[in-house]
């Protein structure tokens, strides 16, 4: 049996996290339009989370062979969190 190729790994990961920014930044823009269209804070709020969910998705997708800091993922955690509660409110008060 042949050894596994370590450089593998954080390719498929870096690409992972590309997909991760390329879904985020379709629900940024829906959320955006929503908001936009329905006059509505907490969707601008909600796309606007997003596109920060984009952003750090799409700087760890960057660097593949550089590790994401705890701290970046606490974050990212953070503002995904919210975003998805804004979202909520966007949805049931509208």
């Amino acid at each position: 049996m042949s050894e596994r190729d370590p450089g593998l790994q954080p390719e498929r990961t870096a690409l992972a996290w590309r997909r991760t920014a390329l879904s985020a930044a379709v629900a940024a823009v829906v959320l955006l339009r929503a908001g936009l269209i329905e006059r509505s804070v907490l969707g601008l709020l909600a796309g606007l989370g997003a596109l920060v969910v984009v952003a750090i998705a799409g700087w760890a997708g960057l660097f593949p062979r550089r590790a994401v800091a705890p701290r970046t993922l606490l974050i990212a955690t953070a503002i995904t969190s919210v975003t998805g509660m804004l979202a909520g409110g966007h949805l049931l008060w509208s």
